[in-house]
């Protein structure tokens, strides 16, 4: 809990609060609206770990919970910094820019799901230091790219969002293999 509220304290308050009205900038958005993946691949990882699934059902829920946490997290982060800002600047309201906002809120989507599903199966298939290990340097891959193109992040949001969805459909078939083997 301690955890949590520490980082709501960073990318809720004291981010948005020194970016000011900068925080609305399209690659920030587009950042804080992707940045379920970075929570949900640890506790898919962890939540295969404990015991392996009897049933895709099972497998679907465990999966479910991992990728509703860290979408909840990105969620919370963009409510409170939205109203950092808001609040640090006479009380009124001030958007991010809606389109911006909802096509990288679906690629943020798809991308947890992807990179949840991905954790499952590579937990479920090696190990959870396996999978870990993949998440990191798969991330690290995103970050060099963000860190190099985060001004066409928004603009290539929906292409991104066809690619996490490929990848997540891949990741439910691997998962599939590995829970119900034939």
């Amino acid at each position: 809990m301690l955890l949590h509220l520490l980082l709501v304290a960073v990318f809720g308050i004291l981010i948005p609060y020194w970016k000011g009205i900068d925080f609305f900038d399209p690659a920030i958005i587009s950042a804080y609206a992707c940045i379920g993946a970075l929570f949900s691949a640890p506790a898919a990882a962890q939540a295969f770990s404990v015991s392996r699934p009897q049933s895709m059902r099972e497998a679907y829920l465990r999966a479910g919970k991992a990728i509703l946490y860290g979408e909840g997290l990105a969620v919370v982060f963009l409510v409170v910094g939205t109203a950092t800002v808001d609040l640090s600047h006479g009380g009124r309201l001030i958007l991010p820019a809606l389109d911006v906002l909802a096509e990288t809120g679906l690629l943020g989507l798809a991308g947890t799901i992807a990179v949840a599903g991905l954790a499952a199966w590579a937990t479920l298939r090696f190990s959870r230091e396996v999978a870990r290990l993949m998440m990191r340097v798969m991330f690290l891959g995103l970050l060099i790219a963000f860190l190099y193109n985060a001004r066409r992040l928004s603009d290539v949001a929906l292409d991104g969002t066809a690619l996490c969805v490929a990848a997540a459909a891949i990741a439910a078939l691997l998962l599939r293999r590995e829970v119900s083997p034939r």
